[in-house]
């Protein structure tokens, strides 16, 4: 299991909030996704497929919870199983994950483990870099 969170100071909460719940922002602030193509299917949810950075695809389904300001990326199908949740507390931008790789990418899961914490280091860093402009 790849079970860790991260959270980074903010100034304005409802700036980066804005950033945050734009679905079709994720690839550009979290590149281990490479493409993002959902359908909104009802009001804050989408569905649809994930293509990762690293060669293969998944199902996924996103949750906005704007009253939370939380919002919930489940994976349902492909090498990356579980949920991640990105969300806003008063001072802080969190990235919470709670997934499991698959065959043949679980043999590596310590070092994939690293390397989604170092690219969330990152992204939150993109999304506060944006949400500053």
């Amino acid at each position: 299991m790849i079970n860790f969170e991260i959270c980074k100071e903010i100034d304005d909460r409802e700036k980066v909030w804005d950033v945050v719940k734009d679905v079709k922002k994720i690839p550009e602030f979290w590149k281990g996704t490479r493409e993002l193509n959902v359908e909104e299917t009802s009001r804050g949810i989408y569905e649809g497929d994930v293509r990762f950075a690293f060669p293969s695809k998944g199902k996924v389904k996103i949750e906005i919870r704007e009253g939370e300001k939380r919002i919930i990326i489940n994976y349902l199908k492909g090498p990356v199983l579980g949920t991640h949740e990105i969300y806003i507390t008063e001072t802080k931008l969190c990235s919470k994950w709670n997934v499991r790789l698959t065959f043949p990418f679980s043999l590596r899961e310590r070092w994939t483990e690293e390397h989604f914490k170092s690219g969330t280091q990152h992204a939150l860093e993109r999304i506060l870099s944006y949400s500053m402009r």
